[in-house]
């Protein structure tokens, strides 16, 4: 891996985590409002975002292959390690800033009010059997006495969650992207 590598990682993942952490703070937004409209406003922009960030991801990753000449060509493995890293560096940023705006901003306390009141509207505003609605009281009052999670464990959850997705998503785009090796070109002298 050459420098020119982790320099393109950390810009590319610095842009999809940046992009990554307004969209996720958008979402929780408009989600811990509890209104319903609001709820598909969100659904909607977490549609939006994920098709940026595989359009923005292949971008990424063409550009890098076309460092590469077309003698060296550019392999599926650099592609899908890219992806993966990139991926990385994105969960970081999105890790750290949701702790920061969960815990610091909102307050974890005011968090978990708005999420019970989200359900609760959400569960309101469909018919449901009594005993189906006991079980979801209880489950309000599970979510109500947790503990805050750490830092880490935010970090490790969301870093989880990237570098899945991006696996899923850089099997498909480094194999778009690879080009073979052209060793003997006929337009080469």
């Amino acid at each position: 891996m050459d420098k020119l590598f982790f320099t393109d990682i950390a810009k590319k993942g610095a842009i999809l985590g940046v992009l990554m952490l307004l969209s996720h703070i958008l979402e929780q937004t408009l989600m811990l409002n509890g209104n319903v409209s609001r709820m598909l406003v969100a659904g909607v922009e977490m549609l939006v975002v994920t098709v940026l960030y595989i359009y923005l991801m292949y971008r990424f990753v063409r550009s890098y292959s076309k460092t590469y000449s077309p003698e060296e060509g550019f392999s599926y493995g650099r592609g899908f390690i890219y992806v993966v890293y990139v991926s990385l560096l994105a969960g970081v940023i999105v890790g750290f800033g949701s702790y920061v705006y969960v815990h610091w901003i909102v307050g974890y306390g005011n968090y978990i009010d708005g999420m019970v009141n989200m359900y609760s509207t959400l569960i309101g505003s469909a018919p449901m059997p009594a005993s189906l609605s006991a079980m979801y009281e209880s489950m309000f009052e599970q979510l109500e006495s947790q503990p805050e999670p750490s830092l880490f464990a935010t970090l490790f959850s969301t870093l989880w969650s990237y570098v899945m997705w991006g696996v899923i998503i850089g099997l498909i785009i480094a194999g778009i992207v690879k080009r073979s090796p052209r060793i003997f070109d006929e337009t080469n002298e």
